[in-house]
């Protein structure tokens, strides 16, 4: 059997009860977090936790776990659904009825779990990107947030998979590059890495918190819009994930990256935090 936390019960996943007026299936009205577990421990959970907060707050939801509190609830589904390695996803929703305008800001969440068999972050292959520019992303606060609503990245990734691509890069309505369907973008050109601020209206990733003072360790951090002559002329290019860790771009356009220090580097460093 399956289990899922829905509303602090631990229930079998065949028993959640939605309504047909769930406000995250009817408007979106909510947000995500998806959580790496290792060795049964939630990976980075401070950083998660500190973002549920904030897109709580911003979304004026009440969210009334601690973090503490939170931490039991996952510690009881991954010992529920013995899970060693793997992921969980707890998804927050506005619990009330109501059009656009809800009638309350109380919330309701489902944490749900993937099972995994690497007990570390893997080393990637080959990963050839593209740029999906049919739809533009805003430069707002609500871009940094990950949002029920996903239509933008479900339509790159149907983009990527009917062109052939890995992944692809959005952009925002200044035309400039933020992002992949599901990772923060890192650039290296000789001792400097680029990436862009959350200004730029790219995901607050947790996975980018970890990595910005790591890099700022052994290369020097700039923050800058990006285009695609700057992909171009990179060194390295790397994406950066919550579950997937970090990956290494090997063919962009024209472009084939074969230098690895960055990439080398950053994998082992977020691997000694397990």
């Amino acid at each position: 059997m399956n289990f899922v936390v829905f509303n602090n019960k631990l229930i079998s996943s065949n028993d959640i009860n939605l309504t047909n007026k769930n406000r995250g299936f009817l408007y979106g009205d909510g947000f995500f977090e998806s959580i790496k577990i290792f060795n049964q421990s939630p990976f980075n959970f401070n950083n998660h936790y500190n973002r549920i907060e904030l897109s709580a707050v911003f979304l004026g939801l009440e969210f009334s776990l601690s973090k503490q509190e939170l931490l039991i609830k996952l510690t009881e589904l991954i010992h529920s659904n013995k899970l060693v390695n793997g992921s969980i996803r707890i998804t927050i929703f506005r619990d009330s009825d109501g059009k656009y305008y809800p009638n309350s800001n109380e919330s309701s969440y489902i944490i749900t779990s993937l099972n995994d068999q690497n007990s570390s972050f893997q080393k990637n292959n080959r990963l050839s990107l593209g740029v999906y520019d049919d739809n533009l992303k805003s430069k707002s606060k609500l871009s940094n947030i990950k949002s029920l609503n996903s239509l933008l990245y479900v339509l790159a990734s149907k983009y990527a998979k009917i062109n052939g691509f890995d992944d692809v890069l959005l952009l925002n309505s200044s035309n400039s590059i933020i992002e992949s369907t599901n990772s923060n973008l890192f650039l290296k050109v000789n001792d400097v890495v680029y990436t862009p601020p959350l200004s730029e209206g790219c995901v607050d990733g947790s996975m980018r918190k970890i990595l910005i003072p790591i890099i700022e360790k052994e290369y020097k951090l700039t923050y800058k819009s990006l285009q695609i002559k700057d992909l171009l002329e990179s060194d390295e290019v790397i994406l950066s994930n919550a579950i997937s860790g970090i990956k290494k771009v090997t063919l962009f356009k024209e472009r084939e990256y074969n230098d690895e220090s960055l990439y080398n580097y950053l994998l082992k460093s977020i691997n000694n935090l397990i």
